[in-house]
């Protein structure tokens, strides 16, 4: 009788771990190995210290992050209401448009898995 029922619970236990999803057992991935892929950018917001907060590309921002496990990354953000070049020709801006659109987008890469940028007197991390 006790056999048995140590056969039982030794059958129903084997079975759960055989039922259960793989990635349950199996080691947890890495932040960096979660974060691979390309993202879409969903809002951009800078806090500072004295808790004020200011969102240079808008309410509404458009841009993309990738990043691949082996640390390479791309990022690109731009305000949705950037001007359209009025000449349709990209090396012929006004200087209005071309300073609407810097001030209004940025694009960087790198080749580090954390990655320290000093931009106007303030450092971001990625």
């Amino acid at each position: 009788m006790y056999r048995r029922k140590v056969f039982s619970i030794s059958a129903i236990t084997a079975l759960g771990l055989i039922l259960l999803p793989g990635n349950t057992i199996a080691q947890q991935k890495s932040l960096k190995e979660q974060l691979a892929g390309t993202w879409t950018l969903a809002s951009w917001e800078q806090v500072f210290k004295d808790g004020t907060k200011r969102q240079d590309f808008g309410t509404n921002p458009k841009g993309v992050a990738s990043f691949e496990a082996n640390g390479h990354f791309f990022v690109m953000f731009a305000r949705p209401d950037l001007p359209k070049v009025a000449s349709n020709d990209r090396t012929k801006v006004t200087p209005q448009e071309a300073q609407a659109i810097t001030v209004g987008s940025i694009a960087y890469f790198g080749t580090k898995a954390r990655y320290h940028r000093t931009h106007c007197g303030r450092t971001e991390t990625h």
